[in-house]
């Protein structure tokens, strides 16, 4: 059973699911760039370590939660990464959205050291993560999971074996794609409903049992944006979420030129990032 753990990158979903490993059976190791990111994971009875390589070195089974696949590889297979101090036998888990290639050449890279590499690619953001209500996505071999499981679950409601390694991520980029296109028709759907004089909370009434939280959060935060662009706070969490959006769709897209498949409603939604999530931009869109 793994009992010494690590985790590297602390930031708004990875703090909460490594602070959801602490104070139970498992040794917690953690490594962020940023120290401070550090410091609550401490308090909540972490260790640090200095480098991706230390915690590589230190623990049985790593989750890597950054924030793209730069910066992936970069943790899992750079000089002072965590293949470079993981033993034979150590998994290491990749929680942030990437291409389903970049699991797979990790993968690769990490079975010439014995070291096993799933993608478990997870949904319900930091609400789910410090609510222990993730839902993952994972690709790999099987057995790797079910020694992964005990991990897993200290922040999961649900855990879906999809496959071979890279299938985690082709679930999470589907599952984002079709969260972004709801999105854009809620969007549309408000815009229609105002400049028809219908209410817009009778609408949000109407469509009450289609929309989430997400989406009701994401509606009214780009509402507020669009009608007080000057807002710095909005801009900055709204602009975040709009990169953070077409990233996974130019990933979806790519996924899809090479399984040679069309995805309009993917594309349009990348046009329309900056009206999606209400966020002043016009010298691109």
């Amino acid at each position: 059973m793994i009992q010494r753990v690590g985790f590297i990158g602390l930031g708004n979903i990875g703090a909460p699911m490594a602070r959801n490993l602490c104070g139970g059976t498992f040794e917690v190791i953690v490594f962020d760039l940023q120290e401070e990111a550090m410091a609550p994971l401490l308090e909540a009875g972490a260790k640090a370590a200095a480098s991706a390589r230390e915690v590589g070195e230190r623990s049985e089974m790593v989750g890597v939660c950054v924030v793209d696949d730069a910066a992936t590889f970069a943790v899992v297979a750079g000089e002072d990464g965590i293949l470079a101090g993981a033993a034979a036998g150590t998994i290491i888990a990749l929680h942030g959205t990437i291409h389903p290639d970049t699991a797979r050449r990790l993968g690769e890279q990490a079975a010439a050291s014995g070291v096993a590499v799933v993608d478990a690619q997870m949904t319900g953001g930091p609400r789910g993560a410090e609510a222990r209500q993730l839902r993952y996505m994972v690709g790999g071999d099987a057995q790797v999971l079910e020694r992964c499981r005990p991990v897993l679950e200290t922040s999961a409601a649900e855990i879906t074996h999809c496959g071979a390694l890279g299938m985690g991520a082709v679930a999470k980029l589907c599952n984002n794609l079709a969260q972004y296109v709801a999105w854009q028709g809620f969007v549309e759907a408000d815009r229609l409903a105002r400049h028809a004089g219908l209410d817009p909370e009778i609408l949000l009434q109407v469509l009450s049992w289609l929309m989430n939280d997400n989406a009701r959060l994401m509606l009214a935060g780009r509402n507020a944006l669009e009608a007080a662009p000057d807002n710095e706070f909005l801009g900055s969490r709204m602009g975040a979420a709009m990169r953070l959006a077409e990233k996974d769709l130019s990933l979806a897209l790519d996924v899809a030129r090479w399984v040679e498949v069309s995805l309009p409603g993917a594309g349009l939604c990348a046009q329309e990032a900056a009206r999606l999530f209400g966020v002043p931009d016009p010298g691109r869109r």
